[in-house]
């Protein structure tokens, strides 16, 4: 099937930073916020041919990825929400639906706190909080040392490859039944991968995110959604604990549960992770 084509792309100066940015189909805007270290090139694959049916899709990288300017300096979830809020206003985007995914539904915490009036609805998937648990008194603010070692011990493609492989983005049974499709996204990765220094420059933006304290100030309506094994405890918590916790914290947030999913499941799974997010979206 031939790739959907955007209907306007190019790059934004916010800041004295160029943010490369595609949009997609007509309708209620829609942005979609990505994970650590992740292009845009993902979202295309699954996301933005089904939401684009009903939505105008907005996806973008962040600084440091992609085709977007690459300024070497501290990076914070912060400054990503600001940088998406930049994007929104230089498009002529007053309010849209918003979602991210994993340190995208960090960003997206700030966002909701800083910016309310640009924010429709929430969506959260695979999130994390912060240090959201007593439990995580370890909780590393850094490059977690599990990462580091695996980095070094495999080199920084090899990582990412594998970082895509079974038991945290994907079951093994999909692995074999699916080859092609794990295939594809691993080699987005790999071509999409940016510089070593700024993939460690998202990680620690990721590690130092800290909102639990803030999140019951959220006034948008969200939809906190995550795979039902995302429950991987290497640095970056785990992402069931979390959603229970942002669920219980932000006022009137509603939880869903994708049954078997892992942190990937909008990739493994996207006939069982869009039904509800589409639902969501309309009643809002």
């Amino acid at each position: 099937m031939e790739a959907l084509k955007p209907v306007k792309s190019g790059k934004v100066k916010i800041d004295d930073v160029n943010l490369y940015y595609e949009l997609y189909g007509q309708g209620d805007p829609l942005v979609l916020v990505a994970g650590t270290g992740i292009s845009l090139a993902p979202w295309r694959v699954a996301q933005v041919p089904e939401f684009a049916k009903h939505y105008q899709v907005l996806i973008y990288d962040h600084r440091g990825l992609g085709r977007s300017d690459k300024p070497d300096m501290h990076y914070t979830t912060r400054l990503f929400a600001k940088d998406c809020a930049g994007l929104m206003d230089a498009l002529g985007i007053k309010k849209a639906h918003m979602m991210g995914h994993s340190m995208g539904a960090r960003v997206l915490q700030w966002f909701a706190l800083e910016y309310p009036e640009k924010v429709r609805s929430l969506v959260l998937s695979g999130p994390g909080s912060g240090k959201y648990s007593e439990k995580l008194e370890d909780y590393p603010r850094g490059v977690p040392l599990e990462a580091a070692l695996e980095m070094i011990e495999k080199g920084y493609e090899k990582y990412q490859s594998d970082h895509w492989g079974p038991g945290f983005m994907f079951s093994e049974t999909f692995m074999k039944e699916h080859p092609d499709i794990v295939k594809k996204y691993q080699e987005l990765i790999v071509d999409e991968v940016p510089p070593l220094k700024f993939y460690l420059r998202h990680v620690v933006a990721r590690q130092c995110h800290e909102t639990t304290h803030l999140i019951h100030k959220i006034t948008a309506p969200t939809l906190v959604i995550v795979g039902s094994k995302d429950t991987h405890e290497g640095g970056t918590g785990n992402h069931v604990e979390s959603a229970q916790v942002l669920t219980e914290k932000i006022p009137g947030a509603e939880l869903v549960l994708i049954e078997g999913g892992r942190h990937g499941y909008l990739r493994e799974m996207p006939e069982k992770g869009h039904p509800p997010i589409l639902e969501f979206l309309r009643r809002h």
